[in-house]
């Protein structure tokens, strides 16, 4: 019932130009979330963001006037914190890659599996208490947005180096996002030779994420100095999200 009322108290922004789908989703978060309000189109939710102010937003990744990630960065250019998921078939991976530093907080595949949605709301909602009001602080200075920005290109080249150092396969591309007291990491098509063997058979995608995962917390300590000598802050890995079907690794920290 708790991890419900956080939930309960969430105002939503759900954006779908696919009428049946949008219906069909549209009534089930709404049962769900204390205010849902909806958008057809990238312009549409752009322009109900900018007038009712969700707490959480979740998007189609393709549609038409302006699409899922379009509008994600131009939200980002107004508010950093709110928690953004982005609904993607695995086909639109290329997409996805070639958007940089927009901040997305998860990509969920079609079909939408519900609980894998609502556990994702759940955690953002946690997370978004956590950062709300609260200014990017790194020992106990407030960081301007271009000192920010610079800390950020610093972590995603270091972790790119870290990676192809590690397996000989750098990450096509890295994306590194700090909000409040919390940095993501999302690296983008880093499966090794080996890994694009295993996923022939669909069977060993939980194998490869298990892999994927226990790779990042082997290396935790050093991950975590690495960062610190960027930030000259402590830092802790928090949480560690892998997805051997889109080919993405999500690294969260906090920043201590």
């Amino acid at each position: 019932m708790k991890k419900k009322s956080i939930l309960y108290n969430l105002k939503v922004l759900y954006v779908e130009d696919e009428e049946m789908i949008r219906e069909e989703l549209a009534s089930f978060i709404k049962r769900r979330v204390g205010k849902l309000y909806i958008a057809v189109d990238g312009e549409d939710g752009l322009m109900k963001f900018n007038e009712y102010e969700p707490d959480l937003i979740i998007t189609d990744l393709k549609m038409p006037k302006m699409n899922g990630l379009e509008m994600a960065k131009k939200i980002r250019n107004i508010d950093q914190t709110c928690p953004i998921i982005v609904i993607t078939a695995i086909s639109d991976v290329d997409s996805i890659i070639n958007t940089i530093d927009v901040g997305i907080d998860k990509y969920i595949i079609k079909p939408i599996d519900t609980r894998e949605l609502v556990a994702t709301m759940e955690r953002a909602a946690l997370k978004l208490y956590k950062i709300k009001s609260k200014d990017t602080i790194i020992n106990s200075i407030i960081l301007e947005k271009d000192v920010k920005k610079d800390f950020e290109n610093k972590i995603q080249k270091e972790i790119a180096r870290f990676i192809k150092h590690y397996t000989g396969k750098g990450p096509k591309n890295v994306q590194a996002f700090i909000q409040g007291d919390l940095l993501t990491i999302q690296c983008f098509e880093t499966r090794t030779i080996y890994e694009k063997a295993l996923l022939d058979n669909l069977e060993n995608i939980r194998l490869v994420n298990y892999s994927r995962e226990l790779f990042f917390k082997d290396k935790r300590k050093e991950i975590e100095s690495n960062i610190k000598e960027i930030l000259k802050a402590s830092i802790q890995m928090d949480e560690i999200i892998t997805d051997s079907r889109l080919d993405i690794d999500q690294i969260k920290f906090k920043i201590l």
